[in-house]
C-alpha cells in the first residue's frame, strides 16, 4: 500500500458527551473515542479503505446518561498519483524567456528567470499562485542578465511571503559582475547592488539579515576561482568572503577552473557546491564536485573533493538540506568524454560522504539541477535529459533514497527541439513539488512553472 496522506474527521455536539464512535459506511474508524477536537485522524492509502472514491464517515455521540445521537457526512477522497499536475502547467509566452530557479514565497512560489527585451535580455522576478498556478500581479524586470540557465542563475531566495531576494551576473564593459536586488511583489524594482568586475553568481542564500552569493571570480578564458560572498540584506556592505583554487604546487599558473554551482542552509552552517579541476590519470584534468562548508559568519569547516570512485569526472549542481541531518547534492557524472548522468550523493552532518546513486541512462546525457526532500522523505531531482538524443527534455523524478526505483517520474517535452531543463524546485511542507524550467518553442525558449502531487 501507498501511504498518501492524512484525514482529520471532527465531530461537535449539542450537548456533553462520555465518548464518539466513527465509521466510514460500516467499517468502524475508532470505538470510544474520547469527545477531543479532532476526534480521530486516518493515514488516507491508494490501495485499501479508505481510499480513493466517496466515503459516508457517520459519527454516533453517547451521552453519560445514556442518550445517543448520529449524523453522517459525505466525503470524497481522490488520491492523485505522484508526479502528476496539481493545476495546468503555466507557460509565459514570449520570444526569448525562462525560469531558472524557484522559492517557496506564501501560497505559491516565488521564480527567478530572463526575458527579452527591447534592451537585450533582462533577469526578471515573478510570483506565482499556488492555487490556480497564474502569476499574481505583473513580472519585475531587474536589469541586464549576461549568463542564464540551471546552475548559473538567475537565482532567486525567499524573504517573507511577498519579497525575495534575486541574484544575477551582469554584463558591465568587457566582463561581467554579480548583482542582486530586493524584490516587493506588487511593488517597483529597487536597489540593484552590484559586485566587482570579472566576478558571477550562481546561488544565493538568506540567514537571518545575511545574504550568501556563491560564484566565481575569473581568472582567465574558461578558467575561474571559486567565491563565495558574504553580505548585509539592509545596506547591502560586503560583510566577508571566503575563495576556493587548487593550491599553488599543483596549480602553478592557477589556471584549473573552481566554481560554485549551489548553497544552502544546513542547520548552522552555510554549504557550498560546485566543480573543480583536479589532474587525474595521466595528468589529464577531470572535474570532481567540491563540498565546502562554512559557519555561518563565514569561517571555514573542513572541506571535501569527490574521489571520482565510480566515473572520472563528476560535478555538484544543487543541495538540499535534509530533516533527518545532513544534506544531499545532485549533479551529473561521466568518464572523461562520454555522456553525462545524474549522480545523487548523502552526506552525513559532519561532511562525510556516506551514500551514493547514479541513474542510468547510458545513450542519454542527463543532468541533475535541483534537490529537494519532501515531507515523506522521497527526494526529489529536478534537471535535464536527452530524449531521444537530439533533443534534451526537462526530467523530474522521486526517488525513496541511496537505492530503490524511481517512485514517480516526469519527462517534460517543448513544443520544440531544444535543450529543455527543469532548473528550479521548491516542495512545500506538504510535499508538492513547484518545477520551474524553460523549454523550446519555434526555436526560441519559453518559461514554464509546475506543480506535482507528492
Amino acid at each position: 500500500m501507498t501511504e498518501v496522506g492524512a484525514v482529520q474527521v471532527s465531530v461537535w455536539t449539542s450537548r456533553p458527551v462520555a465518548s464518539v464512535d466513527i465509521f466510514d459506511d460500516d467499517s468502524p474508524l475508532v470505538l470510544g473515542a474520547a469527545p477531543a477536537n479532532p476526534v480521530h485522524a486516518f493515514e488516507v492509502t491508494s490501495d485499501a479503505v479508505p481510499g480513493d472514491g466517496m466515503h459516508t464517515i457517520r459519527a454516533v455521540a453517547h451521552a453519560a446518561d445514556g442518550v445517543s445521537g448520529e449524523d453522517t457526512e459525505e466525503l470524497l477522497i481522490d488520491v492523485q498519483p505522484g508526479g502528476t499536475d496539481v493545476w495546468p502547467p503555466y507557460v509565459q509566452a514570449g520570444p526569448i524567456n525562462g525560469f531558472t530557479s524557484a522559492a517557496m514565497l506564501g501560497n505559491g512560489i516565488g521564480v527567478a528567470g530572463f526575458f527579452e527585451t527591447n534592451e537585450g535580455l533582462e533577469a526578471v522576478a515573478m510570483r506565482i499562485d499556488g492555487t490556480k498556478g497564474q502569476p499574481e500581479g505583473a513580472s519585475i524586470l531587474l536589469g541586464p542578465v549576461a549568463v542564464t540557465g540551471g546552475g548559473r542563475g538567475p537565482a532567486i531566495a525567499a524573504a517573507g511571503d511577498d519579497a525575495a531576494f534575486v541574484a544575477w551576473t551582469q554584463p558591465v564593459a568587457a566582463t561581467t559582475r554579480w548583482a542582486w536586488s530586493r524584490v516587493e511583489f506588487g511593488e517597483a524594482k529597487g536597489q540593484t547592488w552590484t559586485g566587482p568586475h570579472e566576478t558571477s553568481v550562481n546561488a544565493i542564500a538568506v540567514v537571518d539579515d545575511v545574504l550568501i552569493l556563491a560564484g566565481a571570480f575569473e581568472q582567465g578564458p574558461d578558467t575561474h576561482d571559486l567565491w563565495v560572498w558574504w553580505i548585509s540584506a539592509e545596506t547591502g556592505e560586503l560583510l566577508d568572503a571566503r575563495s576556493f583554487a587548487a593550491p599553488p604546487a599543483d596549480d602553478m599558473f592557477n589556471d584549473w577552473d573552481e566554481v560554485a554551482r549551489g548553497v544552502a542552509i544546513v542547520g548552522d552552517e552555510v554549504v557550498v557546491v560546485g566543480e573543480r579541476e583536479i589532474s587525474g590519470v595521466n595528468n589529464q584534468l577531470v572535474r570532481r564536485t567540491v563540498v565546502l562548508r562554512h559557519t555561518l559568519d563565514g569561517e571555514p569547516l573542513p572541506e571535501w573533493t569527490s574521489p571520482g570512485e565510480l566515473l572520472e569526472e563528476d560535478a555538484g549542481m544543487g543541495i538540499t538540506p535534509l530533516r533527518g541531518g545532513g544534506f544531499a547534492v545532485t549533479g551529473w557524472a561521466r568518464d572523461k568524454g562520454s555522456i553525462r548522468q545524474v549522480l545523487t550523493r548523502w552526506f552525513s552532518a559532519e561532511g562525510e560522504a556516506i551514500a551514493m546513486r547514479i541513474e542510468p541512462t547510458p545513450l542519454e546525457d542527463a543532468r541533475g539541477l535541483a534537490i529537494g526532500e519532501d515531507r515523506e522523505g522521497k527526494i526529489i531531482i529536478a534537471g535535464t535529459r536527452q530524449q531521444p538524443q537530439t533533443d534534451a527534455n526537462a526530467w523530474v523524478f522521486a526517488v525513496p533514497g541511496p537505492a530503490g526505483a524511481h517512485v514517480w517520474e516526469v519527462i517534460r517535452n517543448g513544443p520544440g527541439q531544444g535543450p529543455d531543463e527543469a532548473a528550479g524546485l521548491a516542495l512545500d511542507a506538504w510535499g508538492y513539488a513547484y518545477v520551474a524550467g524553460s523549454e523550446f518553442d519555434a526555436l526560441q525558449p519559453r518559461a514554464f512553472a509546475l506543480r506535482l502531487y507528492p
